[in-house]
């Protein structure tokens, strides 16, 4: 997928959160925003999967612009698929419903193919054995992957992953991660927050450094990690992977 912005600005109150960002992503298969807090990484994340609107600028994907308005965004959104932090799992639901549900409300399927579709994922993604399981009864790592089953289910265009590790011990975060590069292998464009910073060099082929509400480096991510350019990117590095074995 070819991503596109112009001159993105996004201002919350006297903050500005992004600032005239520019991107050209010609051929987006998996790429990593990696980045301090506060950079604004989710918020672009959330501008490109049309939940946020920008205060200036514009956003185009495979050459279509994004009009951000609630009709034109329903379709949009129809397109990706979202991953967040906090998983955003229905806790009254089981984990198969749950990947039913917006298949049903949604995308217009029978609950026939909705629970064809979550059981054929669940099986997938060796989850068969926790379909009947509600949220409080799986672990932080099931219920990430079963959200990231759900996102995908529709087939999207875009898949968004806004921290998908978030809070997860080291296993359960190798399972999440080992399930994303998997997915990579499908027709799928991925643009994923990060702080995994392996995972960032190593499954994503490219990456933007954001500091500031700004790009300050883009490019290969093999090519970004081994020879940072800016003084930002250099002392950014440095401390996440100072006390890395």
């Amino acid at each position: 997928m070819k991503i596109e912005c112009r001159g993105l600005t996004v201002r919350f109150g006297q903050q500005t959160v992004l600032d005239r960002v520019d991107i050209d992503e010609p051929d987006v298969r998996a790429l990593a925003l990696i980045g301090p807090s506060g950079a604004g990484k989710s918020t672009l994340l959330r501008v490109l999967g049309g939940l946020l609107a920008p205060d200036e600028g514009a956003v185009s994907l495979d050459g279509r612009q994004v009009i951000y308005n609630e009709r034109a965004l329903l379709k949009h959104r129809r397109d990706i698929g979202f991953v967040f932090q906090a998983r955003g799992l229905f806790p009254h639901l089981t984990a198969e419903q749950n990947i039913m549900l917006p298949l049903i409300h949604a995308h217009g399927q029978t609950p026939e193919q909705a629970r064809e579709t979550a059981r054929s994922l669940l099986k997938r993604f060796s989850l068969a054995q926790d379909a009947h399981k509600r949220p409080y009864e799986l672990s932080g790592g099931q219920c990430q992957r079963i959200a990231i089953a759900r996102a995908v289910a529709p087939r999207p265009r875009l898949l968004l992953l806004d921290e998908p590790t978030s809070a997860l011990d080291p296993e359960l975060t190798a399972e999440v991660l080992d399930m994303i590069r998997e997915l990579q292998g499908e027709n799928l464009s991925m643009v994923i927050v990060t702080h995994e910073m392996g995972f960032a060099r190593h499954a994503c082929d490219r990456a933007l450094f954001l500091s500031g509400g700004r790009i300050l480096e883009s490019g290969a991510s093999a090519e970004l990690f081994t020879a940072p350019q800016t003084p930002q990117l250099q002392g950014f590095l440095r401390k996440v992977l100072e006390w890395r074995a």
